[in-house]
């Protein structure tokens, strides 16, 4: 039978299966997302264009008290960091036979409370923020919000939300102190503006080397850029004129712009100037020598998140919040070298 309502005649999943002559389950499947036969596949995929069959997530929702969806909500989602995280999280979910819906707020907090509405509407049955700051006042709609929330790379403090951060900090003073050790006393920083939490833990990783080998770091030999690969360019080109002899960059493509800028004053990476970045990019492995590069563990963050977030799923979201810290890894490479006296 067709159902009417408000003037609108909505197919059932049991016309569906009857039409494409399959069973329920098989058209419960295929909804689902699960593999099926290609021949049931078509068939199914006729039906519901035939029939113009719309599968209604909210009372599906209402009557399993899930929708087995989970919001994804991304600061930037332009980035090799984004588009690997947002991989890995889907992998875990698809397999445990959730979905994503992702949104990204650009980078403009004020866009949050609406991306949040939108993931309230669809009912979500958790969700994921990256890159949110703990002191957006946008983000105070979360108070009201009870279902499980995972915050990555930044820390939220809240009763019940999980944070999932890296080492920044410590890596970063591993590398510094590094090039501190091989008697470089000019070493250039070109560091991400100090607005955000990854940027000043990275900051402060910097300083801590120094502090630790009894240094200072000076004013001018650092240059804040805004992550874009040109003012990765115009910062080496005002460090190479202070007469560094080694250089740290806090951003993938910053680093970009840096190595576009040693590269056409013919400066030879190892020898010329020592180098080091955040960031693993696959074009570290073809320089010579190979660039010592700070690598986040992507995968790792987005199978924790997945995971942690289907726990609290099935705990009914009654985990207390945690904070975990994940240890960035160090690809040591011939990039940094002894300064020559």
């Amino acid at each position: 039978m067709i159902h009417e309502k408000e003037g609108v005649y909505m197919a059932t999943i049991q016309e569906v299966a009857k039409y494409a002559r399959v069973s329920v389950g098989s058209v419960s499947r295929y909804l689902n997302g699960h593999k099926l036969r290609p021949d049931n596949i078509k068939k199914i995929e006729t039906a519901i264009e035939v029939l113009g069959y719309k599968e209604n997530f909210f009372a599906k929702g209402l009557k399993s008290n899930q929708t087995r969806s989970i919001g994804l909500l991304m600061n930037n989602m332009q980035n090799n960091f984004s588009a690997s995280l947002v991989a890995k999280i889907d992998d875990v979910l698809e397999q445990q036979g959730y979905t994503i819906l992702l949104s990204n707020y650009r980078d403009d907090p004020n866009r949050i409370e609406q991306k949040i509405a939108f993931f309230e509407s669809r009912a979500v049955d958790g969700l994921i923020i990256v890159g949110a700051e703990q002191s957006w006042p946008q983000l105070e709609c979360l108070k009201n919000y009870d279902i499980p929330i995972i915050s990555i790379i930044t820390p939220l403090d809240s009763p019940k939300t999980d944070s999932i951060i890296v080492d920044n900090r410590a890596s970063t003073k591993k590398v510094i102190s590094k090039m501190l050790s091989l008697s470089h006393k000019k070493i250039g920083v070109i560091a991400a503006p100090q607005t955000d939490y990854v940027a000043r833990e990275r900051f402060l990783g910097i300083l801590d080397a120094y502090e630790s080998h009894n240094k200072r770091l000076l004013e001018t030999d650092i240059y804040y850029g805004d992550y874009s690969k040109t003012s990765g360019k115009r910062a080496m080109e005002y460090l190479l004129s202070e007469g560094i002899t080694a250089v740290f960059v806090c951003n993938y493509n910053m680093s970009l712009g840096a190595l576009q800028t040693i590269h056409e004053n013919k400066l030879v990476i190892g020898k010329d100037i020592s180098f080091a970045s955040y960031d693993y990019f696959d074009a570290s492995d073809i320089f010579h020598p190979k660039l010592t590069v700070i690598k986040q563990p992507i995968e790792e963050i987005g199978m924790l998140a997945a995971e942690r977030l289907l726990e609290k799923i099935k705990n009914n979201n009654q985990l207390e919040g945690k904070v975990f810290t994940l240890t960035n890894e160090i690809l040591w490479r011939d990039s940094i070298v002894k300064k020559l006296s």
